[in-house]
């Protein structure tokens, strides 16, 4: 009741209606009482009677008042305070309010209206949440899939968003850091120096910068190229910083590597042109004799063969990696492909003394390919094995049928390969010269790299197994005719085959 009755008194209304009703009531009555003065108040009772008479008077007028002010206030006062209530709670973004309706007037009808806009605020503001989670969802999976690592901060350089690729690069395991500060989670001063003068400078876009990285786990450092940019709002407040980091690592390998084959090229070339044009020169000389001559022109042709087998492997290779050679395939028996090549091939065997022995397959070895291009793999291959063994040694070429494969396999027993080399040795110009005598063999570094060009195109695999001062053996392994691609394969002793 006390807590009603101070509602009451502290609603405008209420004293409004119970000042005004208190009027109504006793304006009448004060009115009658100045006219009829001498009939309320005799001359002969007492002022103390007349006195208690008024307020009694005043009194009730008072309790009429606040009667009539209560029901009304009832009525019109109450709901409006309920309306009152629940604006306050739409506007602070709570609907979940509901007015209680208790009467079918033009209030009631009001406070249904009132209750089904609640409603529809309320579902239309399910429906934006749901849609800002989705949305939300949304950029952190794009996010997080994105190649590139993303870091976003606010003006204060804390972190807002990390991706999956920053926290590779730099090992971080902590899923919980948002709000944490940069430097607190990285320590890489190049990345928080151009984060923090993306954040002062007004410019919206930094020059970017080369960090690098070593992952942990990973034996190969890392490059990684830095942008940042401001993000501003329409009114040209900083929202934050958006930095990009892009893992440049292989196009800095590519740049070194196009540097080198620049430089491999020209010196490939120029050692020949040079002894063309020097023994040209001596060939100019009256006083020459025909012996000198003979051997000067030998020089000039080895020279010039040598330039042209470079260039032309070279081309080659250009063709394919460039897509202009197709390979015109066809059914090929690489049984009679080994036989051919060694066959047009063994006189380079016989003058350095080495026996070479072809183990065929018991069965046709056939395969899907290009005829000449076989012959051009495999003529590599075996003019590799002689070039790179000493003299009086052997050749075995095996070829065997293996469940969907057919294997080729060239062994020598030459100088050997070190195997920190091997995953080099199919690089344009790459040449191993640890050895004295390798170093004394020309070649142009060119052979191993278009034997691979080719078996990648015909969807076959290339196999090296090599000690140094034991011989290497080269496998061939490539798809049968009627199979689309090589199946699984195990390596197996060909030493029952190779006696």
């Amino acid at each position: 009741m006390a807590k009603w009755v101070k509602q009451q008194l502290g609603s405008k209304i209420f004293r409004r209606l119970f000042l005004a009703t208190l009027i109504a009531a006793e304006a009448p009555m004060v009115l009658v009482v100045l006219l009829n003065w001498n009939d309320w108040f005799p001359a002969g009772r007492s002022s103390l009677f007349n006195v208690s008479h008024a307020l009694i008077f005043i009194f009730l007028a008072a309790a009429v008042a606040g009667t009539i002010a209560f029901f009304i206030s009832r009525f019109i006062a109450t709901p409006i305070s309920e309306f009152e209530k629940s604006a306050t709670k739409i506007a602070r973004g709570d609907f979940s309010h509901e007015i209680k309706v208790q009467s079918d007037d033009e209030v009631g009808r009001l406070a249904r209206l009132f209750n089904y806009m609640t409603l529809e605020l309320r579902r239309l503001d399910r429906m934006n949440l749901s849609k800002i989670i989705e949305e939300k969802r949304k950029f952190e999976t794009i996010i997080k899939n994105i190649a590139d690592g993303v870091i976003v901060t606010d003006p204060k350089l804390n972190i807002s968003v990390l991706n999956d690729a920053i926290r590779n690069w730099y090992n971080i395991q902590d899923m919980n850091i948002s709000s944490q500060s940069l430097e607190s989670v990285i320590d890489e001063p190049k990345l928080i120096q151009l984060i923090e003068e993306a954040t002062k400078r007004r410019k919206t876009a930094l020059p970017g910068v080369e960090i690098a990285v070593k992952p942990e786990g990973e034996w190969k450092t890392r490059i990684l190229q830095g942008r940042a940019a401001r993000v501003l709002q329409d009114d040209g407040v900083l929202i934050g910083v958006v930095t990009i980091l892009r893992d440049v690592t292989q196009q800095k390998e590519i740049d070194r590597m196009k540097t080198e084959l620049v430089s491999m090229v020209a010196h490939e070339l120029r050692s020949p042109l040079t002894s063309i044009s020097g023994f040209s020169e001596l060939l100019l000389d009256d006083d020459l004799t025909r012996e000198q001559a003979e051997e000067y022109a030998r020089i000039i042709l080895t020279e010039a063969s040598r330039l042209s087998e470079l260039i032309n492997k070279f081309l080659d290779i250009s063709r394919i990696e460039s897509g202009r050679i197709q390979p015109k395939k066809g059914e090929v028996d690489l049984n009679e492909t080994i036989q051919m090549v060694v066959g047009n091939n063994s006189y380079i065997a016989t003058q350095k003394k080495i026996s070479v022995e072809v183990h065929e397959a018991p069965k046709a070895a056939k395969v899907y390919a290009d005829g000449g291009m076989m012959e051009q793999v495999f003529l590599n291959l075996f003019s590799n094995a002689i070039k790179y063994s000493p003299e009086n040694t052997r050749i075995d070429i095996v070829v065997k049928n293996s469940q969907q494969n057919v294997v080729v396999e060239v062994h020598d027993q030459g100088y050997g390969i070190p195997r920190e080399a091997i995953p080099n040795i199919f690089d344009k110009f790459y040449r191993v010269t640890d050895d004295e005598n390798v170093r004394e063999t020309t070649g142009s570094g060119l052979g191993l790299s278009l034997v691979k060009q080719i078996i990648d195109m015909h969807g076959g695999h290339l196999e090296v197994d090599s000690e140094v001062g034991k011989g290497s053996v080269f496998s061939v392994i490539l798809p049968q005719l009627h199979s689309k691609r090589i199946g699984s394969y195990v390596a197996e002793d060909s030493e029952d085959i190779i006696h």
